[in-house]
């Protein structure tokens, strides 16, 4: 069984949080490659790692690209790596994104 992790940013408690999550999420591959991690992450679980060869692939962008991406995503706390014999791997921490605009 996958335990559902919830994480919510406030802007009146942690703006330095809020502002790494949203400057990740200001480029469109950004959003993207978090998307494909975190569907990823829904079907299977903690061992939801992902190449960052294959992400680059699976996403129609050059390597490049995506390691600038994956940069910004885990300068923002929303992914996690990994490294094995060389290679990058990379899971959303995440399952579902949404952002919610005032309440």
């Amino acid at each position: 069984m996958t335990t559902r992790r919830i994480e919510t940013a406030s802007i009146s408690t942690d703006a330095a949080r809020v502002e790494a999550i949203v400057r990740a999420l200001a480029a469109s591959v950004n959003v993207r490659l978090l998307g494909l991690l975190a569907a990823a992450r829904r079907a299977s679980g903690e061992d939801a790692w992902v190449h960052l060869s294959q992400a680059a692939v699976d996403l129609g962008e050059a390597p490049g690209t995506i390691a600038a991406a994956v940069g910004r995503l885990l300068l923002a706390g929303l992914v996690d790596e990994k490294r094995e014999k060389g290679k990058r791997y990379f899971r959303a921490r995440v399952t579902d994104v949404s952002v919610v605009l005032g309440r």
